[in-house]
């Protein structure tokens, strides 16, 4: 008779690693989906996006930032319940406002405040902090790796 107990155990191990993996992952990256177009030409509507969890940043990312209350939603849906904005990172914290966001932030002069960042769209008719003035770098969830998929015609 054959002793089936290291095949077994072979077998928890691997599916324990697996299990691990999964979880490892999903906390990690998030798969969003782009809806309107206001990153467009970078990014479509219906596109689908691998983004990377995490708070190194830099100016020119395309970045995840939790929707909040009182923001219409214009650009992104996320996994569950969460409502996404795909944007471009156009200022940290200490770099110079952009001009065009000068007027939402009531004239707000250099540079941006600690804590605070600036997103815009691609779309020159994006709804971003053009509207909305600055945006907590707390909302950020994470930065695009990659486009699993492309709708752009």
């Amino acid at each position: 008779m054959i002793d089936k107990s290291p095949i077994l155990v072979a077998a928890m191990i691997t599916v324990a690693a697996a299990v691990a993996g999964t979880v490892t992952m999903r906390h990690r990256f998030l798969i969003i989906d782009v809806l309107g177009d206001s990153m467009h030409p970078h990014l479509a509507d219906g596109d689908r996006l691998l983004v990377r969890r995490t708070r190194r940043l830099r100016v020119g990312d395309i970045v995840v930032a939790h929707h909040r209350e009182g923001r219409r939603q214009t650009a992104t849906k996320g996994s569950s319940a969460s409502t996404w904005l795909v944007k471009r990172l156009a200022a940290l914290p200490g770099d110079p406002v952009p001009e065009s966001v000068i007027p939402a932030v009531g004239g707000h002069p250099n540079p941006v405040p600690a804590g605070m960042t600036v997103l815009l769209g691609d779309h020159p008719h994006s709804i971003d902090s053009r509207l909305w003035g600055f945006v907590p770098l707390s909302d950020i969830e994470g930065v695009m790796v990659t486009r699993l998929t492309s709708n752009a015609s």
